[in-house]
């Protein structure tokens, strides 16, 4: 809880380290949910989607005014258009959605990973008392656990471990309520699978 106060789970990306989790709230939903994943680098966040989470909510395909799509225009006349009409997260990281588009567990950088939105960190090992504090302030979305999480080299060797073969995490198997970016995170963290956080 070093980088944290009891009144903000949010962080600065210099204050960011390898096997950090972190999870970001969804401002153009509302902040109704929020995304979690795991960082190792500025060019690479871990993390475990649905095939559809990208492709309608965040993709940078746009219509323009004859249908087609602002990202791949159908002419050169079109470019200029094009350019203007993607942010430049969008500009550089075509890539990442590209990965993203299919689901399952997938890397993406910070930009496209936070999309705008505040960085925050998970936190683990904290007393029990404090997580009961969070909870009133949200009881469906948990930002800590009690549970002590593992060391950044086992969390970061277990995220791409899930990374390369999926396991439990595969697109057929995400549940936006039982198995979701949230699961797959604190699997990463401590090597257990939680189906009720504690």
């Amino acid at each position: 809880m070093d980088r944290i106060t009891w009144y903000s789970s949010c962080i600065e990306r210099w204050q960011l380290k390898r096997g950090d989790h972190i999870y970001c709230w969804r401002t153009r939903a509302g902040y109704s949910y929020s995304h979690h994943g795991i960082y190792e680098s500025d060019q690479k966040v871990i993390q475990y989607c649905s095939a559809s989470t990208f492709s309608s909510s965040s993709s940078s395909r746009q219509a323009g005014s004859n249908g087609s799509s602002a990202l791949y225009p159908t002419s050169l006349f079109q470019i200029p258009l094009a350019l203007s009409a993607m942010t430049q997260a969008q500009r550089t990281c075509i890539a990442c959605r590209e990965a993203e588009r299919d689901g399952g567990v997938v890397i993406s950088c910070l930009d496209c990973f936070t999309e705008g939105d505040n960085i925050c960190l998970f936190v683990y090992s904290v007393p029990r008392w404090f997580r009961n504090v969070w909870l009133i302030g949200s009881p469906t979305q948990h930002t800590c656990l009690v549970e002590d999480e593992d060391p950044p080299e086992t969390v970061l060797r277990r995220a791409n471990n899930l990374l390369a073969n999926h396991g439990d995490f595969s697109v057929d198997s995400y549940n936006f309520v039982t198995n979701n970016c949230q699961h797959f995170a604190i699997y990463s963290k401590t090597g257990r699978k939680l189906s009720r956080f504690n």
